[in-house]
């Protein structure tokens, strides 16, 4: 039985790993070592510290024994064969009783507690709220999904609402929350808050999406070690590296 305690929980989503040639970046790197532990368990540690999170999840369909068995301490784990994304959310979010749920794509091995936090803090106090994100550059989601240090707050009655129209997101199995929400039936109340200025600048990359990227993760993982890996600490990394600066923006671009 869901826990009418839980107020929030982080849905890491895997991806669909039925697919012939699997796409997305989830599925392909999640078993791999990453400063030592899987990627999946360093993102599922990292969420875990936000005081504003009571779990965390684990979904995907079709999800390799190997994952399901690799010891996810704390963490549940849902497998929903034959599913969209927003399913998989919504059965994380049915089986917690969760009100609030943050969706975070599996290839954010740098997502930041604080920032998650502080976009929760947002979503609880508005009335009437749908759907809290960040924002950055022009407004295109691309940037925040390449920057890769956040999620999304989306309600559990909102996406239950997108569920019962899930046949009209077919086409997109990834993506945001806020461009499902934007062609759904129906009004939605969208909420965007800025990322930190120091964040809002497009030569910053720390999404997994590609080999250069997981490079340049490993690189980033040696240097600052596992206790110093706040954003802020990166991003002064990054700004300094003038060949791995420019190798991100055009990357992003």
């Amino acid at each position: 039985m869901p826990s009418s305690s839980v107020h929030s929980i982080a849905v890491i989503d895997l991806g669909d790993f039925s697919c012939p040639r699997v796409t997305q970046a989830g599925a392909r790197f999640a078993a791999r070592k990453l400063g030592g532990q899987s990627l999946i368990n360093r993102m599922a540690r990292r969420l875990s510290e936000c005081a504003q999170v009571d779990r965390v999840y684990v979904v995907g369909a079709q999800i390799p024994a190997t994952i399901l068995t690799a010891g996810l301490a704390g963490v549940k784990c849902i497998d929903l064969p034959m599913s969209h994304v927003c399913e998989r959310l919504c059965e994380a979010a049915d089986a917690s009783g969760a009100e609030w749920v943050v969706y975070v794509p599996a290839n954010r091995p740098f997502v930041d507690p604080t920032l998650i936090d502080q976009m929760l803090s947002k979503a609880t106090r508005m009335s009437s709220c749908d759907y809290v994100g960040y924002t950055a550059g022009d407004g295109d989601v691309r940037a925040i999904e390449h920057l890769g240090l956040t999620g999304e707050a989306c309600h559990a009655d909102t996406l239950r609402r997108l569920r019962r129209n899930v046949d009209r997101l077919n086409d997109q199995q990834a993506g945001s929350i806020a461009s499902w929400l934007v062609s759904a039936p129906g009004a939605y109340h969208l909420k965007f808050i800025p990322v930190p200025k120091a964040l809002n600048r497009n030569d910053l990359r720390f999404a997994i999406e590609d080999e250069q990227d997981w490079d340049d993760a490993e690189l980033l993982c040696d240097t600052v070690g596992d206790e110093d890996s706040q954003w802020q600490k990166l991003t002064q990394l990054v700004i300094a590296n003038a060949g791995l600066r420019d190798s991100m923006a055009d990357r992003n671009t």
